[in-house]
């Protein structure tokens, strides 16, 4: 998260976040979101070691938002489908045990959480490279863990910015991929453009109407199968 939070200091006021529709969060308005939300997300014991669900959320913008405020407060976030099967879903979080799960349509998640009086300050954190960044789970009915620590995000998003360099100015649109991969953007001082599922359109719409320089998605995002 330290690069992350370096780049909000030295462009504040450039645009993080580009939303279907128009909306616009800046680097300082998305990082003191993530900020007040990993103060929340620590009172509720989420730390290194520790895991939070994710789930979806209602506002693009959110689910970035609480990503963040993951990664910030130490915790691993585990990724939540709401069309999973019932009994797989709860295979997972049994497995995993988190502390609170963020976002809607899964049983018990927390769709927004009070942050609005906590410090809007990066918080402090006892990260090693080795911790978790996410742990996730392959298909089936005994599905295997993967874990993808700080320390491999981090090569990962390296290698990705340079086989393919962004920085200010940039739009990137991103479909289909693993949150930790909305990372690599953030870094550079690039915004990420998020699709709306309130406001229709496809990827072409999205690529002419927010000036999208970069797409990044999965063959199936692409085709929308």
């Amino acid at each position: 998260m330290g690069p992350v939070e370096a780049q909000a200091a030295r462009t504040p006021e450039l645009p993080a976040l580009v939303i279907a529709g128009g909306a616009v969060v800046t680097y300082r308005e998305l990082n003191a979101a993530a900020n007040r939300l990993a103060r929340v997300l620590t009172a509720r014991g989420a730390r290194p070691g520790a895991v939070v669900g994710l789930a979806a959320a209602g506002r693009p913008a959110d689910l970035l938002t609480s990503l963040l405020a993951v990664a910030k407060s130490g915790a691993a976030y585990l990724p939540l489908d709401p069309a999973d099967a019932p009994g797989r879903r709860e295979l997972l979080l049994a497995r995993t045990a988190p502390v609170c799960v963020l976002g809607e349509g899964v049983p018990g998640a927390l769709a927004g959480l009070d942050a609005a009086g906590e410090l809007a300050t990066d918080p402090p954190r006892a990260l090693t490279p080795q911790h978790p960044l996410c742990i996730g789970f392959g298909p089936g009915g005994r599905p295997e863990e993967v874990r993808l620590t700080h320390g491999e995000a981090d090569r990962r998003v390296r290698e990705l910015q340079a086989a393919h360099p962004l920085g200010p100015g940039d739009r990137v649109l991103q479909l289909g991929l693993p949150l930790w991969e909305f990372l690599w953007p953030l870094r550079t001082g690039a915004a990420v453009v998020l699709a709306d599922p309130h406001w229709p359109g496809d990827v072409g719409t999205l690529v002419r109407d927010l000036g999208v320089t970069a797409v990044r998605a999965t063959s199936t995002a692409l085709l929308g199968g």
